[in-house]
């Protein structure tokens, strides 16, 4: 069974400017922190988001570091929400998002490298895959059984048939492919983009899409591609129907149809 873990977390602001409180903007981040390894978490779990400033100084460079308590039994993908206002931010300056998950003074998980963001663009789906950093010291029960790895769906090209509840444009050919080792890509229309995908079960999510940007030409085929993009952002679950790969929203709505590409 699909089970999340809301973790609203608590803020400590590590650095704060001077400037009236009354001039200051509320921002928030929302993501997702998953893991591919099938490891269950102990009790006790934390899970911790940090806002660094890429920029900064070695010795200085959070700028909001928030953490909360991992349910018993949970399982990833773990959300978090992360709330702060600019005076935080500098001008000019680089960030980024550094997760971790620890159990018993020891980090289990962490991310290989920075997740960079833009603050004052928060609305961008964020996936953060952390990886598992240290040796198991006793046997640790096997997480919930997953269930095949959906071959079915991995290592096709999907053409788009319709797009939000309208036919997709012959002339625009419109795709998706997810490799075994989760990276997404395709076409969006005239576009070229990439993406990360986070599988589990029927759950289906993808990262921030980055695309090429080629001028299109028709403006129906600009629209199309913008469509299938802002799609793939509200994905939150697959099935497939009679062949075909069927992307839902979180509200179990069907937003893109999709039929194996004879090519």
């Amino acid at each position: 069974m699909r089970t999340l873990l809301h973790a609203v977390l608590g803020l400590i602001v590590v650095c704060a400017a001077s400037l009236s409180p009354a001039l200051a903007e509320k921002l928030t981040l929302r993501g997702e922190v998953t893991y591919r390894d099938r490891i269950a978490l102990p009790a006790g779990a934390i899970l911790r988001v940090q806002l660094i400033d890429t920029a900064a100084a070695a010795k200085t460079p959070v700028r909001v570091e928030a953490r909360a308590a991992i349910s018993a039994g949970g399982q990833v993908p773990l959300i978090f929400t992360l709330n702060f206002d600019d005076r935080i931010l500098e001008e000019g300056h680089t960030y980024a998002l550094v997760v971790d998950i620890s159990a018993g003074g020891t980090t289990w998980f962490r991310n290989a490298e920075p997740y960079a963001v833009d603050p004052r663009l928060p609305g961008l789906p964020i996936v953060i895959i952390t990886n598992f950093t240290g040796t198991l010291q006793k046997p640790v029960a096997p997480a919930e059984p997953e269930g095949p790895a959906t071959p079915a769906i991995l290592d096709v090209t999907w053409r788009a048939e319709t797009i939000a509840g309208s036919p997709a444009l012959e002339q625009a050919e419109t795709t998706l492919s997810i490799a075994g080792d989760m990276r997404a890509g395709g076409r969006g229309g005239c576009n070229s983009y990439f993406a990360q995908a986070a599988l589990r079960g029927e759950s289906l999510r993808f990262s921030a899409v980055a695309s090429t940007h080629m001028a299109c030409g028709a403006a129906e085929v600009t629209a199309q591609e913008t469509s299938f993009f802002a799609a793939l952002a509200a994905t939150r679950f697959w099935r497939l129907r009679d062949g075909k790969l069927v992307l839902l929203d979180a509200g179990g709505r069907e937003i893109v149809v999709l039929a194996r590409s004879a090519r």
